[in-house]
């Protein structure tokens, strides 16, 4: 008997054990921290474009701030400008003023970055009790306006592209025409924005009411439904569109907001893995990054979003806990960092290496040329120097990324500063 006990004994340690290892993920309590104070989150607010403010200035990132009478210029309030998103039309802006170069994104994407920053200022400056319901309030709001909830979806969008409605792609067919419409950064947007918000309200999570938490779970399902899950299972699973790596890590990162949401971390590791394996496909041995790298007049700049997506992928896998990430993978990895600082110190050295894939997403026009760090990664240096041992400076001492990224204080590839990462 005692022995039969033993056995009984034995075997639910060792289940224990092996269900302790495939529950290794462990969500962080802000999603990209597990503590938030003034010393390790400290967010400089900016009046990015967009904003109620001139471009530049300092913002006060308070919800409840009002700017002082005695600076005409900058009448207005974080919580009017916030409100303003009810109204907003994605669709019909992107038609208006965007092209297959430029996506003039900011009448929302400001707005996100206002709200994270009112979200942690409240946080590290233990003022939720006040705060939290403004916040609340705001949230609340955009889920009932269904914010974004009219944009075109992929599946929609791929019916249009089958009618001859639309281009099959963007630049005017992948024919190197940038002022052509690129109809596929509708979606695009709408699930950046889907899990940003999703973020913000995990961070808001513990302060919604019932009645709040109950619209608002709704509406980050439909979010998710629409254009979170299929964004990311067409970029992260299907090898006919491994193409590239960009915002969100492709994805991954969109994902993973929804799972913290729902706190669902036994489908963490699943989807880190999808992250894992599109990055290796579109990773070259030498650093180069398929499609990214080889962007026509623009395309130190696009590689640099590439490194700043694969370094966060590789973060948000360690933060989070994961302990499987490819040792060969983060060599490759590392090698975009290298690449990235020749194309800042050589870029005709740079641009020696051909592209394998004759994608022609891209422009030639010298008008529309960046050959600087994308200015929304504006922490790449810090991320180069905690998760390589590349050399750093070169991206710190880029005077046209630090002169660019000035207007930000949150990466909107992640929607998160990285430097809070703990």
């Amino acid at each position: 008997m005692k022995k039969f006990l033993g056995i009984v004994v034995l075997g639910l340690l060792c289940s224990g054990n092996t269900y302790a290892k495939k529950n290794y993920i462990v969500i962080p309590k802000y999603f990209f921290a597990n503590e938030l104070t003034k010393k390790n989150c400290s967010l400089k607010g900016v009046h990015g474009y967009g904003s109620w403010g001139k471009a530049g200035w300092d913002l006060d990132l308070s919800i409840t701030h009002v700017s002082k009478s005695k600076n005409p210029e900058l009448q207005g309030n974080n919580y009017d400008h916030l409100m303003k998103l009810t109204k907003y039309d994605w669709n019909k802006d992107h038609e208006q003023r965007s092209n297959s170069i430029y996506v003039n994104h900011e009448k929302h994407s400001n707005r996100l970055a206002l709200l994270h920053g009112a979200i942690v200022t409240a946080i590290v400056d233990n003022k939720m009790k006040e705060h939290g319901p403004i916040i609340a309030e705001v949230m609340l709001a955009w889920a009932e306006a269904g914010v974004m909830l009219n944009t075109l979806t992929s599946k929609e969008i791929s019916k249009l592209k089958d009618e001859g409605k639309v281009d099959r792609l963007c630049y005017g067919g992948a024919k190197a025409k940038g002022n052509k419409p690129c109809i596929s950064h509708r979606p695009h947007e709408a699930q950046i924005y889907g899990a940003t918000y999703i973020q913000q309200a995990y961070l808001m999570k513990n302060h919604f009411t019932k009645e709040q938490y109950k619209i608002i779970d709704e509406y980050i399902d439909t979010l998710y439904k629409k254009y979170i899950k299929p964004w990311a299972e067409k970029e992260l699973t299907s090898k006919k569109h491994a193409r590239g790596f960009i915002q969100m890590a492709d994805g991954t990162i969109s994902v993973l907001s929804y799972l913290a949401w729902k706190d669902e971390p036994g489908s963490v590791a699943e989807w880190i893995k999808k992250g894992i394996s599109k990055a290796g496909k579109v990773v070259y041995q030498d650093g180069y990054i398929h499609n990214n790298s080889f962007r026509g007049v623009r395309d130190v700049w696009y590689h640099s979003q590439g490194v700043n997506n694969l370094l966060g992928l590789y973060a948000i896998a360690e933060l989070w806990g994961y302990k499987e990430f490819p040792k060969e993978l983060k060599q490759r990895i590392d090698r975009t960092v290298d690449i990235l600082n020749l194309g800042l110190t050589d870029v005709k050295k740079y641009r020696e290496r051909k592209d394998p894939s004759g994608l022609q997403n891209f422009t030639k026009d010298q008008a529309h040329a960046n050959y600087h760090t994308h200015q929304m990664a504006i922490s790449l240096d810090w991320l180069i120097k905690k998760y390589t041992d590349r050399d750093h400076t070169i991206v710190a001492n880029d005077r046209m990324w630090k002169s660019k990224k000035s207007v930000y204080f949150v990466d909107r590839n992640f929607g998160f500063e990285p430097k809070c990462m703990n």
